[in-house]
């Protein structure tokens, strides 16, 4: 049997003034008194309610503190009671000593230090995709580039070396003097310094610290950059079927071995789901599954399973036998051995495709700029029209119907819209 009560006493040091204490007692053992970080008038102290008398906001959120309080170190005694846990009023009395402590030492890391243990987290990290081993290199690239952004800004900006900085002084004044900084430099250099993309991963940061218990972190200070940490509106880069027509029927001539690849990697991506440029790299013949595809994107933990279409069979057959080890297209060689090196040639694929698509729009006489990435919301875009459930058409995509439909989804049929229109409401 225990019981935990709070008493109060005139304090010895100012009589006119309580001096709170709480008292645990179990039986067989002694009594122990915890001195209390709450006082108040010891007019207004009842020590039979263990509570101060009144309805003055100030004692009621006293009264809230000592109930809070005392309902803690009750509750951790029952919990010891229901394990069956040996326990003395002296070790109660000190529970949450060890939580304090263990605070106390995480209130040490600096900003950097927590970058640091995050690049050395994703340096280590591998995943599973499809079939394969994958690390995590790119967030390792990403919070490099951080860390060496910021140690330049407080060098150049508060003449502090960044190391010094601790996560209470990541403050509004901070991040805005950060993004001031940032937006010089995009200025200097003809773009937007990459800001959006450097304050969402500050604030990323401090969210895992956050997470870990580390002192001082202020999530709210972020509030303070608006539209700045808020990626840009997207806009659908869908093109009309009628267009994708042109150019699947383009003269091949035209164009190189190499241009005719970029050609084939653009239709196969349109052709199954709108699939991204790196998933379209990695596919491996595992993933065929008869008249399906199925895997898991390599950017997202989400798995698509696109229809495998005729067209979209006859590229695979077109490539068979000519992609390295169980990859399916012709992207990758023995060179590219790491995700890094994977990684840069599939960007320079993606910048020699955009040159080749130009080439066929302005030989078709195209207006509209196609990318890669047009694929998916052409596709996205032509299945909604057809009358596809958006669910239907999400799993295709490896996305969620909210997603397709914000990011992908564009009305490609204004002009016939408008005949309709003008129909159903007269001339």
């Amino acid at each position: 049997m225990f019981t935990i009560n709070i008493k109060g006493k005139a304090n010895p040091k100012d009589p006119k003034m309580v001096k709170l204490e709480m008292i645990i007692f179990k039986t067989g053992y002694a009594r122990v008194t915890k001195v209390l970080n709450v006082s108040g008038p010891v007019k207004d102290w009842d020590n039979q309610s263990q509570a101060f008398k009144g309805n003055g906001s100030t004692l009621t959120a006293k009264n809230k503190i000592l109930f809070e309080l005392k309902n803690q170190y009750q509750t951790v005694a029952e919990d010891w009671d229901y394990e069956g846990r040996v326990w003395s009023p002296v070790e109660l009395s000190h529970c949450f000593n060890e939580v304090q402590t263990r605070k106390e030492e995480i209130k040490s890391l600096s900003v950097i230090q927590m970058i640091d243990s995050l690049i050395e987290k994703f340096t280590h990290k591998e995943r599973y995709k499809n079939g394969r081993i994958i690390t995590s290199i790119n967030n390792t690239r990403c919070y490099k580039e951080i860390k060496n952004s910021l140690t330049r800004f407080t060098q150049e900006v508060y003449n502090r070396s960044f190391s010094s900085y601790y996560f209470k002084e990541i403050n509004e004044r901070f991040l805005l003097d950060y993004t001031l900084y940032i937006q010089k430099v995009g200025i200097k250099n003809g773009n937007k310094g990459g800001l959006t993309q450097k304050l969402r991963r500050l604030r990323a940061t401090c969210r895992y610290a956050e997470k870990q218990c580390i002192y001082g972190v202020d999530m709210k200070a972020f509030e303070c950059l608006g539209d700045n940490i808020k990626w840009e509106p997207t806009t659908s880069k869908a093109t009309s079927h009628m267009v994708l027509e042109k150019l699947e029927a383009v003269d091949r001539s035209l164009f190189s071995q190499k241009e005719q690849l970029h050609l084939d990697l653009f239709l196969f991506s349109y052709y199954t789901g709108g699939m991204a440029n790196v998933d379209v790299c990695h596919l491996t013949w595992d993933c065929i599954k008869e008249d399906k595809i199925i895997y898991e994107r390599m950017k997202f933990p989400k798995q698509a399973k696109p229809l495998l279409i005729e067209k979209a069979e006859k590229i695979i057959e077109k490539y068979r036998g000519t992609g390295f080890e169980n990859y399916i297209f012709p992207v990758f060689t023995h060179k590219h051995k790491t995700d890094m090196q994977r990684t840069k040639r599939i960007s320079n694929l993606t910048v020699k495709m955009t040159l080749t698509l130009a080439k066929a729009c302005r030989l078709l006489k195209i207006k509209d700029k196609l990318t890669w990435y047009s694929a998916r919301a052409s596709f996205i875009t032509r299945m909604v029209d057809q009358g596809y459930s958006p669910y239907v058409v999400a799993e295709m995509a490896g996305n969620s119907p909210m997603v397709i439909y914000k990011h992908y989804y564009k009305n490609t049929k204004t002009d016939e819209m408008l005949k309709e229109m003008n129909s159903i409401f007269g001339e």
